[in-house]
């Protein structure tokens, strides 16, 4: 199913190929007629009777309907674009439109002929053998319109074919056979019909005039004697030749006209095909190259489809040229900057060469001032190590001592923890105490009261009384005041417990810290140990190096002579670099005077104008148009 756009354009271009049609074959009409009815013998009279009855419904089937209808499926069929299908094959399709539209209109012709001579044989009583005549000589006439009308055929479809071809400049056709017409056969045939119609026709208008003639002679020569038959003959001679000279003079007038006509439209067919080819190559040599705007079957498409190719791979090449160039031009830029900065490094390396040799004598003396600090600096080591050893002796002693410190806080600590519990025991024999002081406080009351009772027998025993209470009043207080006394010793007890552990805990972390001296003190002596070594080996370095400066004295003059060397190759790659640059710059000057981005661009919009319906008939020229682009 075409696309609506697609739709709408195949219909508008069937009206343009249809009117082409008709506006082309029209004058060929009234002597196309004239000689069919010449060929099957028609008087004046069923001349009017066949044109009002015969003539109207096979123009309306062969001449309009079925014209129509083939420009329609043919247009439709050369402008769909089939899914998956390669853009070669619908551009064969346009290519072979004309052609194919010139076949199918031809056949319609001779159809719609021979049904006209068929029906007026049967109807006006003639001969059916005349069908062959007459469709042999239709077929000479159509041959020689279509001369023409494919050319205005090949106008219509040219634009479609070129969008195509632009957008695929190397695309293969493989067109073929008679819907692929060639010049070397083509204009042959062209010429070659044109001859054999004149002959056909003035043939069948000479012979059909003498048969109709020599028909009336015989039916008068019955009754005529031999002198008025000599007079009949010179009679029907004149008649014959009045008769003859005006239609052989009117036919023989339109088709010279008709094939000197398209012999000049085939020679402006292949001038228009020569010069798109020329405009081309003329934009390539003027350096505003453009695709040709031409794409026929012939050979001069052909040409067209190899300058297509040529200019593709002349692009190919000239943009390939034109990125190579700005990359060997921007590589020389680049190169140029660096040897640029080498220059200016190698300049500096040579100064610092200098320094270097400067440098070198300095650490020379400086290497033997580095073995007498290395030598002073071994003796410190060694007194560095007698000191370690003396300091690990006095963290194992202080080590010893805290440990013996630590057994006497554990003794004293649990010492104290007995005395607690001695005064928890007294506090508890307090509590007794003062228990028995209340009883006998009791006991007193008790014994002061029954006193009482006695009367005179019981005061001595009241007085008793009141002293045994006084005593337990003051044993009561005397067990108060010790057990207060013992719950501050409690108390002080705790505290110094408290206190006791805490210093067990401080003896503990200084243990700790003892031994994390006595760690560090031995990782002070592996370092003392290392550096030791560490100076042995400067040593012997120091020493070493004295025989390496003297090298490095020669090293630095053989590089000083090899700097300059390399600065005079430096000096040679800036002048080449500089002929790098102009290289590079006239190739891109040169690829840029051909603008292969713009005719493609080009290429693109001019195939995107409207369309313009310029048809020009028989006589005239034919009017190119635009397609709109098909999607």
């Amino acid at each position: 199913m075409l696309q609506p756009r697609t739709q709408e354009e195949a219909k508008r271009l069937t009206w343009r190929v249809f009117f082409t049609y008709q506006l082309n074959l029209v004058p060929a009409l009234v002597p196309l007629v004239y000689t069919v009815a010449l060929v099957i013998g028609l008087t004046g009279e069923e001349g009017v009777l066949a044109l009002t009855y015969i003539i109207p419904p096979v123009n309306a089937l062969v001449g309009m309907l079925g014209p129509w209808f083939a420009a329609y499926k043919i247009t439709k069929g050369a402008l769909i674009s089939v899914p998956g299908e390669p853009e070669e094959r619908r551009l064969e399709r346009i290519l072979k439109a004309p052609r194919a539209l010139e076949m199918a209109w031809s056949l319609l012709v001779l159809a719609g002929t021979a049904g006209f001579i068929i029906t007026a044989c049967l109807w006006f009583n003639r001969s059916l053998w005349t069908v062959f005549w007459g469709v042999f000589v239709t077929m000479m006439f159509c041959q020689l319109g279509m001369l023409q009308v494919r050319i205005s055929l090949e106008r219509l479809f040219r634009p479609y074919a070129i969008e195509l071809f632009h957008a695929n400049p190397k695309a293969k056709l493989q067109g073929g056979g008679l819907l692929w017409p060639r010049q070397r056969w083509y204009l042959g045939y062209a010429f070659g019909l044109s001859t054999i119609t004149a002959v056909v026709v003035n043939g069948t208008i000479v012979v059909r005039q003498v048969y109709n003639k020599f028909e009336q002679l015989i039916a008068q020569s019955s009754q005529l004697d031999s002198s008025q038959l000599s007079t009949l003959l010179q009679a029907a001679r004149s008649e014959l030749v009045a008769d003859s000279f005006l239609p052989l003079l009117l036919i023989e007038t339109y088709l010279l006209a008709n094939a000197l006509l398209a012999g000049v439209r085939l020679a402006r067919h292949q001038a228009e095909g020569m010069m798109a080819v020329r405009e081309s190559i003329l934009g390539l040599a003027t350096g505003a190259p453009k695709l040709p705007e031409w794409l026929s079957t012939d050979e001069i498409g052909d040409l067209s489809r190899a300058t297509a190719n040529a200019f593709d791979q002349l692009k190919s090449l000239s943009l390939s040229l034109a990125e190579w160039a700005r990359l060997l031009g921007r590589s020389a830029e680049e190169l140029g900057d660096s040897s640029s900065k080498q220059g200016t490094i190698l300049t500096r390396q040579a100064a610092a060469l200098q320094e270097t040799q400067v440098t070198a004598q300095e650490i020379k003396q400086t290497s033997a001032l580095a073995a007498q600090k290395a030598e002073a600096v071994l003796k410190q080591a060694e007194q560095a190590d007698l000191i370690r050893r003396s300091g690990e002796a006095a963290v194992e002693q202080s080590l010893d001592g805290l440990k013996v410190i630590r057994e006497q806080v554990k003794e004293m600590e649990n010492r104290i923890k007995a005395l607690d519990q001695s005064a928890r025991q007294i506090a508890n024999i307090t509590t007794t105490v003062k228990d028995l002081a209340d009883q006998s406080n009791m006991l007193a009351l008790n014994a002061a009261i029954e006193a009482v009772r006695s009367g005179e027998h019981g005061k001595g025993f009241g007085i008793v009384a009141r002293e045994i209470r006084t005593l337990a009043d003051k044993s009561i207080k005397s067990t108060n005041n010790v057990r207060d006394i013992l719950y501050d010793i409690s108390s002080a007890i705790r505290t110094t417990v408290q206190i006791t552990e805490q210093g067990s805990q401080r003896i503990e972390e200084s243990l700790e810290q003892v031994r994390a001296s006595g760690n560090n003190i031995g990782q002070l002596s592996v370092i003392v140990r290392d550096n030791a070594s560490s100076v042995k080996q400067i040593s012997v370095a120091v020493t070493q190096q004295n025989s390496g400066i003297e090298q490095i004295f020669q090293a630095v003059n053989e590089l000083s002579k090899m700097m300059d060397e390399t600065l005079s190759g430096v000096r040679a790659s800036d002048s080449a670099m500089s002929l790098v640059r102009e290289v590079a710059a006239k190739v891109n000057d040169f690829v840029g005077a051909y603008s292969w981005h713009e005719m493609s661009a080009k290429n693109s919009t001019q195939m995107s104008e409207d369309v313009v319906s310029d048809i020009a008939p028989v006589g005239g020229v034919d009017g190119r148009s635009r397609p709109d682009v098909l999607r």
